[in-house]
């Protein structure tokens, strides 16, 4: 009996929360819960077009969307809820379901009266996906289409059932990955995502349930009626007061109609007798986007765009737009106010054909480096961002007068790019500056004197940024100008307008080449400061808007961004990157001042497509220049290095060896000659004269032991660069016990004799609060340890040629309460 009761409270909640209301009664939409959260904007939007509702006045976004939920939200998107409503008059969630079972939008539990899924079992991102692709009802990608999810490294997660829709709606630009490379297929969806789904979906559902979509400009507004004058070239009179008002959107707030101004752009939806029953006033500015044309769907009337960012953009053109001159690789600018196009220029490409001989090198730009692949470059210049292809065989990379590897390459680093032809976009070579150009510190204080002249800046109550917080500096600083750049929020100055700015507050990114500091990026401070430290949750370039800690900033050309200690530009921002955030606060609007990317790492994605992997785990098998490596014992994988430790990996894998690889024994801290170890026929004792060594190798001693793994992973597979051969007892804890820990840091100090470095600007990361923290300088003893600077094993007798200033990234191991280094990755 309670069981009965149970479910019938939830149908009954279900049934209040999402039973069909007229659209004319969400005039009064108003949630207590969202004023906060990143997705307010399309919660209230899909509130006005019916799509979802709250209950009690609350929205309630963070809580995990249910089954139930889910299909009652798609069965009324696509006009089905009259058609739920007559199959079961009595039990509306009942009539949900089975209009979903006969669309195929869930599999039905076979021999069970009961609704399956359960309505209150939660939904995962993947089933969203599913869910919606199927109830859009066309053709889903098959085969050779399916290219967008094969982005995410974790998309074999997704279950072969659904791969096809998850295609489909990534497509559509509807959803994205928590991350460029993470899908997260099998984690829990919120009810706020998903309302930002169906808000990015809604121009392909609104036909479901008679709804028009159009935009324009209030031209007049008199005798209850406004004229609006339609990017299609019409004009719509539509009532605004008693009966015909409805909720308009703006700025993320709902009001009635009446707040319609003449000369307001807006987007508003009509229903199939001409009224209009929701409305949204764009108060964004024009931007624009530059880039090339990637895809073409005439059908949908949608074009993709590789933006001169690196960014894609998917943008739905409006029927005036003609779409019939575009093609493939085309060059276009395009113009929009919020999401939609407004204008779009195309431009024709240089004629290929035409002779471009140079000598070689005579052709050159100069640049920074705003993002870079293993094919193309773009770098920001004084006339824009241009955009170069690059080829690992052809394209030289130098840096400090040697040959480098491109992941050296840094956005943010400043480049000499020289070409052997006129007109290819080809680059032959690129330099990178040295590092006298990378910034050396943020401060800020108030303008106490400016000298044109000489072009110098006297700053008194300095404060230094120092690891997310602000250090009071002793004296006054003067800096330079130099090429550095002055910022009124996204406005630039000249140095000669600071005169009447005298005792304003500034930030400045500086320099410090040749012994003096100069300015490399400041920007007057716009009013009381606020500090955010978390994860970005969302972007959006177009419209210069960041959000952070659930709160949204306002980004521009003149905001700070460091990373790598490089001044990068705001597109370099990217979702999930954990972030130190400075704000300041001026009429009810918090612009983003300061922003230090903090998880860049040594560990992750490079832009020549390769990655250090670090294994622990069991030798199983060496033969033929392979290596098996396994789990411990029967209770514990193999483990691999993440941005948050030491994580399971279950199953064997094997990886590639070469007489490259360096090979150390650190219980005995000896290097084990690598010919040696790939088969014992080929020891001599001449290399080996260590005795316990020796017979280590004969004996096959190395096999089933544990060891540390460091591998690169390429398009080619895996290469072992060097592997840390432990003592057996390390792998005696179960796996509730974690004795890993993750530091980074810059080399401070060299001691060849005692064969220590020392790191500053340290930060350990924290296994139970998630985030990496800054401790101490860390003095770390490298006799049991493996080098890999670069990609290149370095021999602990050649730590001579280490450099100070180069990021470190160290694996130690606690032993008795002593924290042993064994795995140190350097990169300078």
């Amino acid at each position: 009996m309670n069981r009965k009761i149970s479910i019938l409270l939830l149908s009954i909640f279900i049934l209040n929360m999402f039973m069909p209301t007229a659209l004319s009664c969400a005039k009064n939409i108003s949630y207590t819960d969202i004023n906060k959260h990143w997705a307010k904007g399309d919660i209230l939007k899909v509130s006005a077009l019916g799509y979802m509702e709250g209950s009690k006045g609350k929205f309630y976004p963070n809580r995990n969307l249910t089954y139930g939920e889910l299909l009652t939200t798609v069965i009324r998107a696509i006009g089905k809820e009259g058609e739920a409503q007559r199959a079961e008059p009595k039990n509306y969630i009942e009539g949900v379901y089975k209009v979903a079972y006969s669309l195929k939008l869930i599999e039905k539990g076979k021999g069970s009266s009961k609704l399956c899924p359960s309505p209150n079992t939660k939904v995962t991102r993947a089933e969203a996906a599913n869910v919606l692709g199927r109830a859009l009802g066309v053709e889903p990608p098959l085969g050779h289409e399916i290219r967008e999810v094969k982005k995410f490294k974790d998309y074999n997660k997704i279950n072969d059932y659904r791969l096809p829709y998850v295609e489909l709606i990534l497509q559509k630009g509807y959803m994205k990955g928590r991350s460029n490379t993470i899908f997260d297929p099998n984690s829990y969806i919120t009810r706020g995502e998903f309302a930002k789904v169906l808000s990015n979906a809604s121009d392909d559902l609104i036909h479901f349930i008679g709804i028009t979509k159009k935009m324009g400009q209030v031209s007049n507004k008199e005798l209850g009626n406004i004229t609006i004058y339609n990017t299609d070239t019409t004009s719509t009179i539509v009532g605004y007061k008693g009966e015909d008002a409805f909720p308009v959107q703006k700025n993320k707030k709902i009001y009635s109609s009446e707040v319609i101004n003449v000369g307001d752009f807006i987007t508003y939806y009509m229903d199939s007798n001409g009224k209009v029953i929701y409305g949204e006033i764009n108060t964004n500015k024009e931007s624009t986007i530059k880039g090339t044309i990637r895809q073409i769907d005439l059908k949908n009337r949608e074009i993709t765009l590789w933006g001169y960012n690196n960014k894609t953009y998917k943008f739905k053109l409006d029927p005036f737009i003609d779409m019939e001159n575009l093609y493939f690789e085309q060059e276009v600018s395009i113009v929009t106010r919020g999401n939609q196009v407004v204008k779009i220029t195309a431009f024709d490409n240089i004629d290929p054909e035409r002779d471009g001989s140079i000598i070689p090198g005579t052709r050159f730009r100069v640049g920074t480096v705003l993002s870079a692949s293993n094919d193309e470059i773009q770098i920001k210049t004084n006339e824009g961002i241009e955009k170069f292809q690059i080829d690992p065989f052809y394209t030289t990379v130098y840096k400090r007068g040697q040959r480098a590897e491109l992941f050296q390459l840094k956005e943010g680093d400043r480049i000499l790019l020289t070409f052997d032809d006129i007109y290819s976009p080809l680059v032959s070579e690129i330099k990178i500056e040295d590092e006298e150009k990378h910034i050396q510190g943020v401060i800020k204080g108030k303008i106490e004197l400016v000298d044109s002249r000489n072009k110098e800046i006297l700053i008194s109550e300095p404060y230094r940024l120092d690891r997310g917080k602000w250090i009071p500096m002793n004296e006054k600083q003067k800096l330079k100008l130099g090429t550095g750049i002055i910022y009124e929020g996204g406005k630039k100055l000249a140095l000669q307008n600071l005169n009447k700015r005298k005792g304003e507050e500034v930030y400045i990114a500086y320099e410090n080449p040749y012994g003096y500091m100069s300015i490399s990026k400041m920007l007057l401070k716009s009013g009381p400061s606020m500090e955010y430290k978390d994860k970005i949750q969302d972007i959006d370039y177009g419209i210069g808007k960041i959000v952070v800690d659930t709160n949204s900033f306002d980004i521009h050309d003149g905001t700070i961004v460091i990373k790598d200690n490089r001044l990068v530009d705001p597109l370099n921002l990217d979702f999930n990157q954990n972030v130190y955030l400075v704000s300041d606060y001026r009429y009810g609007k918090k612009g983003a001042s300061v922003i230090a990317i903090e998880d860049v790492g040594i560990i992750d994605d490079r832009i020549d497509g390769t990655k250090l992997l670090v294994y622990k785990g069991k030798i199983e098998d060496i033969f033929d220049h392979k290596l098996t490596l396994g789990r411990y014992n029967y209770k514990l994988d193999k483990e691999i290095l993440t941005s948050s430790g030491f994580k399971s990996n279950p199953g064997s894998e094997q990886f590639t060896l070469t007489l490259d690889t360096l090979i150390y024994d650190s219980q005995l801290e000896k290097q084990v000659p690598t010919k040696s170890f790939l088969d014992s026929r080929y020891i001599d004792i001449i290399d080996i004269k260590d005795k316990e060594l020796r017979e280590r190798i004969e004996k096959d001693y190395y096999k089933n032991k544990p060891a540390y793994v460091v591998a690169k992973d390429t398009p080619y597979g895996k290469q072992i660069l060097a592997i840390n051969l432990v003592p057996q007892d390390l792998n005696k804890y179960n796996e509730t016990v974690r004795l890993d820990q993750s530091i980074s840091g810059e080399i401070k100090e060299i001691n060849e004799d005692n064969k220590t470095i020392t790191l500053t600007n340290t930060k350990s990361y924290n296994n139970l609060t998630g985030r990496w923290e800054y401790i101490e300088d860390k003095n770390l003893n490298l006799n049991k340890a493996i080098i890999i600077v670069n990609d290149k094993p370095l021999p602990i007798e050649e730590i001579y040629k280490l450099r100070n200033k180069s990021k470190a990234y160290v694996i130690e191991h606690n032993d008795s309460s002593v924290d042993i280094p064994y795995i140190i990755l350097i990169e300078d």
